[in-house]
């Protein structure tokens, strides 16, 4: 029992650094990530239209921005808390079944993929998944 609660304190103070971000971080972020790799204008204007095809590109665009995001690193993979918590914003329930549903999009890499395509793996799920959220949690505030 004493492990599971230190377990669970960790894992609270881990997901109490991060930093909900905005629409503003995710423009720059975007913007930030076309500029390092280069991405040619065909696919930019399909990932603002939330299509993201399978292609190395697209792979290491979404790898790069999810790491910007602080949501993904390549030791680890994707922080199913941080996501969670960039979702539904400061008050996550990180035993509720939406916490689960995020957690399903997660893995450790067994495959041994490359870190762009264990990072598109996870986000094209994510996103399949919750779209609607996503574009909610990213809308312009009034």
């Amino acid at each position: 029992m004493k492990v599971f609660v230190a377990i669970c304190v960790l894992i609270s103070l881990a997901s109490a650094d991060y930093v909900v971000k905005n629409r503003h971080d995710m423009l720059a972020y975007r913007e930030e990530c076309v500029k390092e790799l280069a991405v040619p204008a065909d696919l930019v204007e399909k990932f603002t239209k939330w299509e993201y095809p399978n292609d190395p590109k697209t792979q290491c665009y979404l790898k790069c921005v999810f790491t910007k995001w602080g949501l993904f690193d390549v030791e680890n993979g994707f922080n199913v808390e941080n996501v969670h918590q960039q979702l539904v914003g400061t008050h996550a329930d990180h035993d509720s079944v939406a916490h689960e549903s995020l957690a399903q999009c997660v893995d450790k890499n067994e495959q041994g993929s490359n870190a762009c395509e264990w990072a598109y793996r996870g986000a094209t799920c994510l996103l399949k998944n919750n779209l609607e959220q996503i574009k909610k949690s990213l809308a312009p505030k009034a």
